[in-house]
């Protein structure tokens, strides 16, 4: 018997703020079979206008001082179902460290009002695993930020999950093809305020931030922040598939407001991955000497406390000795964990993403090597 899925049943958008949903609604078709989750949304975003507002008069000025190159963030790279939260979990032990929690993330345009008696409202609706796996989930553990900048922002990769059939969200703000300047200049104004925000609510700790979408954007996260650290995760692509396969079913496909087929989710998930994978591949040498780390999902979970530590070590990040405590803690807590089980693929599918372009490349580089070798891939 397979594990028990559970159903997601909010929106990411039901907390956006109006105008960037209605901006969203007038660019985009709602499917009819959506039309209730649409009224919901533009519902609760209209009630809670006032708490919005009350947010942004008590916390703009305060938010917008703060300079994050202060502290250069930690990003955290790699493709969906890579590890990336595994190893944002194990990070968000060190208390150094600020990380986006899941309450901030669902109430981002509102979240700053309160830290104690919404959350404690809120818990009873939030399931105890993730539903795409078995990870532990509560309103305080770490999530990933491309979530709320989407309900605060029309500049983001994620709005193509809520719209499937329009696939210019990702193109512009995941890869940057087909981007003007001034709007390349608008998804910096707006993410910048959107860590000022995350900052603020860790009261300006050293933000360590998760985000599968900055995979491509490695270029453009350092016009913005040049000393920030990159650690980037990788997966045998099979296991990368399936597992993202099983992640639209469970979750990613909840948030849809448009129809899309089981065969075109496929070929998005593809295209997806090559194109952000190959563009972190083509960009990677322009971070700097020191600020860089790359490793296997697998040796993480094989020899975790070994990879840690070279991670504090490769990056020269201060006080491992006083977390390793907190850290080891968790990751002996994780002893018992089970994954999903990926280990079979149907025949015809897997010599279908053998013939995609750069997929045995790329499975060579991510899987062969702990620390990937340079590769020419001058055609992403």
């Amino acid at each position: 018997m397979g594990k028990k899925i559970n159903k997601v049943i909010g929106h990411q958008l039901f907390f956006a703020k109006p105008k960037i949903w209605f901006e969203l609604l007038s660019n985009n078709k709602i499917d009819k079979r959506y039309w209730h989750k649409s009224f919901l949304i533009s519902l609760i975003t209209i009630l809670i206008i006032p708490l919005q507002w009350i947010q942004s008069i008590l916390y703009k000025r305060k938010v917008s001082r703060i300079n994050l190159n202060e502290s250069p963030p930690i990003f955290i790279l790699g493709h969906w179902r890579s590890g990336t939260t595994h190893l944002h979990y194990i990070l968000h032990q060190d208390p150094q460290f600020g990380t986006l929690s899941n309450y901030q993330a669902f109430l981002f345009n509102v979240a700053l009002l309160s830290r104690t008696w919404l959350k404690w409202i809120l818990a009873p609706l939030v399931p105890p695993t993730r539903p795409q796996d078995n990870t532990e989930f509560n309103l305080s553990k770490p999530a990933e930020e491309e979530q709320p900048f989407s309900t605060m922002s029309t500049r983001t990769g994620m709005h193509t999950w809520h719209f499937p059939q329009k696939g210019s969200y990702f193109r512009k703000y995941n890869l940057f093809k087909g981007i003007s300047i001034s709007e390349k200049k608008a998804w910096q104004r707006a993410y910048t305020k959107c860590l000022q925000n995350i900052s603020y609510y860790n009261d300006k700790k050293r933000l360590v931030l998760k985000n599968p979408h900055n995979t491509g954007r490695v270029k453009e996260l350092l016009e913005l922040f040049p000393n920030a650290k990159f650690i980037f995760i990788h997966r045998d692509p099979y296991e990368v598939f399936l597992s993202t396969r099983h992640l639209y079913n469970a979750m990613v496909s909840s948030q849809f407001l448009q129809e899309v087929s089981p065969a075109e989710t496929d070929d998005m998930i593809i295209d997806n991955y090559k194109k952000i994978v190959g563009k972190y591949l083509k960009e990677r040498h322009l971070i700097p000497e020191g600020n860089l780390i790359e490793l296997s999902y697998h040796d993480l979970l094989n020899n975790p406390h070994f990879e840690v530590e070279r991670i504090y070590k490769t990056l020269n990040l201060p006080n491992y000795d006083k977390a390793k405590p907190e850290i080891d803690a968790y990751l002996n807590s994780t002893i018992k964990y089970e994954t999903n089980d990926y280990s079979r693929m149907d025949e015809k599918l897997k010599a279908k993403l053998a013939k995609e372009l750069y997929f045995e490349e790329l499975i060579e580089l991510q899987t062969n090597s702990s620390t990937l070798k340079d590769k020419n891939l001058n055609q992403a």
